[in-house]
């Protein structure tokens, strides 16, 4: 909507609240909610205050000092500002409409680590080379009729993805979460039932990179809280019972040339028709990889997913259409060249994804890196080829030694969300859980 729009939109009244709305480095989507009038006369235009504070506050809502400045910074406000272009009204909450902002100080300069920022600088970097990225991420997701600590009662039973009978019986929720997106602007390709019983997967159209992440950001909160309003249970935890699929979030990606805005990943006259550019990208995305995980796969239940033989990556190789490699390369070429990385679990932040990829990628074209061979005929999960990270305090620690992503990234957004993740994995680590109670408690 323009500016005009939203005016004439608030002015009739028929909004009577604005969501300001940005995700924080914990992943955890936060927002002030803005009365109409008050939007309209203020925060359009100056933005809300928000507590610095906020941002050094893990996933279990603890204060973690080392996250930011300490107490000896004071915790100032900050500002959301609102990006008006994300203005939508959201059809599955009546009278009210979001738009995402970013985060400022108080004189309007941006705040380097949240993560809405980080992929805007990472993008102006690659501008800065030449290029533009687009991306798009096939969303896995679970719905269940109830959740909670020892109970998992699925939306439909079986394994059967994509088949029409079972589809049918859950139509409410395809086309209710199909519907609602289309209505707030979000262009879906395909909406299916996946390889577990109640998971299913969303794929949208390709998006330019910062616009694709407001996008993959709009749907997973959609989605949950249209899900709690039709009775179920929605989440994108990445594996939420045991022995059952993994939600996956293949991120598609590729880079534009600014001259011509043609792809720049695409030369017709190379045999496999991959450009030298898209070479070079593809090394430093392989070569990043372990640090990359970190980003891609934020939490200690993420890394669940990632076993051989379950249509997961496992170690880190690449291949043309082949789906047991971190990197498939589709057959798509000319304009629609573009490659899928199926590292990310579904509970990434798609900011922080985005920007770590096209980092790792940026760094490959800068340095003019190299691939090593792709997996052809051959059992990618059988190879011997470098493992990916086990576990959320290994991808951690090559995040902190990968001198080339920290610097791009920023060492002050790896040493904040480091501490944020580090708060994490420490209250799992003197967490007693069920398994260990049924294991040994009998026992010994």
């Amino acid at each position: 909507m323009t500016r005009e729009e939203i005016r004439t939109l608030l002015e009739g009244g028929s909004i009577h609240t604005v969501r300001v709305v940005f995700d924080d480095n914990s992943n955890v989507v936060r927002a002030r909610n803005i009365p109409g009038r008050e939007f309209l006369s203020s925060v359009m235009d100056h933005g809300v205050q928000y507590p610095s504070a906020m941002l050094s506050v893990d996933t279990g809502a603890n204060f973690v000092l080392a996250a930011g400045a300490g107490f000896a910074g004071g915790y100032p406000s900050w500002l959301l500002t609102p990006d008006l272009d994300t203005f939508t009204v959201l059809p599955w909450a009546e009278g009210s409409a979001r738009v995402v902002a970013d985060l400022t100080d108080l004189k309007g300069n941006p705040v380097d680590v949240a993560p809405r920022n980080l992929l805007r600088k990472v993008t102006g970097l690659l501008e800065a080379e030449g290029f533009s990225a687009k991306a798009t991420q096939e969303l896995e997701f679970y719905v269940f009729k109830r959740l909670g600590p020892g109970v998992a009662e699925t939306s439909w039973q079986g394994m059967n993805c994509y088949a029409e009978v079972v589809q049918g019986g859950v139509d409410d929720i395809l086309t209710g979460i199909s519907n609602a997106m289309e209505a707030a602007g979000l262009a879906i390709e395909a909406i299916n039932t996946e390889y577990g019983p109640g998971q299913f997967e969303a794929s949208m159209r390709p998006a330019p990179a910062l616009l694709a992440a407001d996008g993959a950001m709009l749907f997973k909160a959609g989605v949950k809280e249209l899900m709690k309003k039709m009775g179920y249970h929605g989440t994108f935890m990445t594996k939420p019972m045991t022995g059952r699929s993994g939600s996956g979030a293949h991120i598609h990606h590729s880079v534009y040339r600014t001259e011509d805005g043609k792809n720049a990943f695409s030369d017709p006259a190379a045999p496999d028709g991959l450009s030298d550019i898209a070479r070079h990208f593809l090394a430093g995305e392989l070569l990043h990889t372990a640090a990359l995980s970190a980003l891609a796969n934020p939490t200690i239940n993420s890394y669940r997913r990632l076993r051989p033989y379950t249509f997961a990556p496992s170690n880190v190789s690449w291949g043309y259409e082949n789906r047991m490699c971190l990197v498939r390369v589709p057959a798509s070429r000319g304009e629609g060249t573009r490659f899928e990385n199926r590292l990310p679990g579904a509970d990434n932040n798609a900011y922080h994804l985005t920007a770590g990829l096209l980092a790792a990628g940026l760094d490959g074209i800068r340095r003019r890196l190299t691939p090593p061979a792709p997996v052809v005929d051959a059992d990618a999960y059988a190879l011997d080829l470098p493992a990916l990270p086990h576990s959320l305090d290994e991808a951690l620690a090559a995040l902190g030694r990968d001198e080339a992503l920290v610097e791009i990234l920023g060492e002050d957004f790896v040493r904040s969300y480091t501490a944020l993740k580090q708060s994490e994995i420490g209250r799992f680590g003197d967490h007693v859980t069920d398994w260990e109670i049924r294991e040994y408690a009998d026992l010994f």
